[in-house]
């Protein structure tokens, strides 16, 4: 299935495409599920599904309505984005940016908490309903070399970011080639909402010990736990021209 037929199909604004099996889309909503962890070996897939996540969204909000706070800690993946509008913040390569800007989204996490008590709402939709001046959409994205996960501070800081983003209207997606990292083994349901493996299948056991199986993928298949959602499904096929003609075409 080409991801050029899912950007014109997508029209829910919260609803996003990650992938199919036989005729069947896989979706999930962004409100329900505010952080996605993405594990996978280099050259499996992962990197394209978080490009075809932007590209989505990217389709669907103006840089008003959508802002990107970008981490790539190889300085590769994720660089096409930089001089968009929707580029709110970036380090490229950089940790100690890197942390400047994790600290920088748990700030906008409390501001947006105390935002909402002060207006007497429960989530940031019902707040722009009452305002002119509305609160954009975040996507705080992060393409990990391991870099960052190998810190236990910054490991605790993003589990101050995972664990409070219910109705913020932000989106947390870490991509990452470690399977052992804290938000996706041991407990990990507590943090992420949605979980996705480029590497490993398997039993209904291996699904419920957080996707850690026996079997290997084929290339661009994943297996998903997210809520009731599990299985293995297939990513879209993409061309990187798709990002160009997206970033280029979109209005602002």
């Amino acid at each position: 299935m080409d991801f050029k037929d899912i950007l014109t199909k997508n029209e829910e604004l919260n609803n996003i495409y990650l992938g199919f099996r036989d005729k069947e889309l896989l979706s999930i909503d962004i409100n329900n599920s505010p952080s996605i962890i993405i594990t996978g070996e280099t050259g499996s897939g992962k990197s394209i599904l978080l490009d075809q996540i932007i590209l989505q969204l990217m389709n669907k909000y103006t840089s008003l309505e959508m802002n990107l706070i970008s981490i790539d800690t190889s300085g590769v993946e994720l660089n096409h984005y930089l001089n968009t509008r929707y580029n709110l913040y970036n380090a490229m390569n950089d940790i100690d940016k890197s942390i400047v800007l994790i600290s920088k989204l748990l700030k906008i996490i409390e501001e947006r908490k105390e935002l909402l008590k002060e207006n007497n709402c429960l989530t940031v939709d019902e707040y722009n309903k009452y305002v002119s001046d509305k609160l954009p959409l975040i996507v705080f994205a992060i393409d990990d070399d391991n870099s960052l996960l190998k810190n236990p501070d910054i490991e605790k800081m993003l589990t101050g970011i995972i664990t409070n983003l219910t109705g913020l209207r932000i989106l947390f997606i870490l991509v990452t080639s470690d399977v052992d990292n804290k938000f996706f083994t041991t407990d990990s349901n507590l943090f992420a909402s949605t979980l996705i493996s480029f590497d490993y299948a398997g039993s209904t056991e291996a699904i419920n010990a957080n996707l850690i199986g026996s079997e290997n993928l084929a290339i661009g298949e994943f297996m998903i736990n997210s809520k009731n959602i599990t299985g293995i499904y297939h990513n879209f096929e993409f061309d990187d021209d798709i990002i160009k003609s997206v970033v280029e075409t979109k209005e602002c």
